[in-house]
């Protein structure tokens, strides 16, 4: 009995010592190894909350934060209101995510003022933020990435100026987003900037960036100004409404000058109802975006201000673009 049970004993110890070393080799090794550290990589999860997900700007947008997500290993969650005018609900989203944990927050701001204190609250917790496409003043944010937007309304006001033949004493709409924002304000500053030597009279409407308030907006000021030479909207989705404004009222011919260059806008203009389009890079400002956001946690350095750039889209080159936005969106 006394041999069985010594055993019994020594064979109890043999296994759990094999155990123990299999359990220590494979963390060991998994923690090492290159796989390890990339696993360690993937676990990485950045909250992206953009001003809505429902137009065709910001789902290019999406397109490139995913596949710089893709390259890099990580997992991106996006974010947004169904409208970009609610920035209540945007900057609730942050806030859930600053609870939740996110290693990086993006934001595409709505209201440059009013998201400032979810903002400080991720700054509070330690977790980076990287601002998109439209900036805030907040001094803890790891860089701005996107257009510079009175340097892109600039480039709408010298197409304007140049093209279309402006004169002294001309009325020009422009139809914009939410007043309070700093992206339609710049893309308006920049846009009226351009022609100030030429005493323009601006008959300027928010519009709230949506396409059906944009088509009232257009009927009703071309009711009130029927002289009236061009309109410029700050976003494709209200250059959009425009168009339908101005098709309802008989005055399509009208210039008509749109902004973001999203799929939409590009064939509007291909299709002539549309004059011009100041395309921003949005693909690039969401893959930039999580490559900033990235970098961060990686503790490298990011550049403070990421400029992506914006063209002036006409007739001529219009299709080149259409294929380059098609080409993002897997078409």
């Amino acid at each position: 009995m006394k041999y069985k049970k010594h055993l019994m004993t020594s064979l109890s110890i043999f296994i759990l010592v094999i155990l123990t070393a299999c359990s220590t080799e494979e963390s060991g090794g998994g923690a090492s190894s290159d796989s390890g550290e990339n696993n360690s990589e993937s676990k990485y999860k950045f909250g992206v909350v953009l001003m809505t997900l429902n137009s065709e700007y910001w789902k290019i947008t999406m397109a490139g934060a995913k596949d710089a997500a893709k390259e890099l290993g990580i997992d991106v969650e996006f974010f947004g209101p169904p409208e970009e005018s609610q920035y209540e609900q945007q900057n609730k989203m942050v806030e859930d995510l600053v609870v939740s944990g996110a290693d990086a927050i993006i934001v595409a701001p709505s209201q440059a003022e009013a998201i400032l204190p979810a903002l400080n609250s991720a700054d509070q917790q330690g977790i980076p933020v990287v601002l998109a496409d439209a900036d805030a003043n907040f001094d803890n944010k790891i860089s701005f990435i996107g257009t510079e937007n009175q340097k892109a309304g600039t480039l709408g006001g010298e197409y304007a100026s140049e093209q279309l033949k402006l004169k002294d004493g001309d009325k020009v709409a422009i139809i914009r987003g939410q007043l309070g924002s700093k992206t339609h304000d710049d893309r308006t500053n920049g846009f009226m900037e351009a022609l100030k030597d030429k005493k323009i009279d601006f008959i300027v409407q928010d519009a709230q960036s949506d396409r059906l308030k944009a088509v009232n907006i257009m009927e009703n000021i071309l009711t009130a100004n029927p002289d009236i030479k061009a309109v410029f909207a700050t976003s494709d989705e209200m250059a959009l409404g425009a168009s339908k404004g101005l098709e309802n009222k008989g005055k399509s011919d009208i210039p008509l000058i749109g902004f973001d260059g999203t799929p939409n806008g590009l064939d509007a203009l291909n299709n002539g109802k549309m004059t011009a389009n100041i395309a921003q890079q949005p693909y690039q400002i969401g893959y930039s975006a999580v490559e900033a956001a990235y970098k961060t946690k990686k503790g490298e350095e990011v550049e403070k201000r990421i400029d992506t750039g914006a063209l002036v889209i006409t007739e001529e080159n219009v299709k080149e673009e259409i294929g380059k936005i098609n080409g993002y969106l897997g078409k």
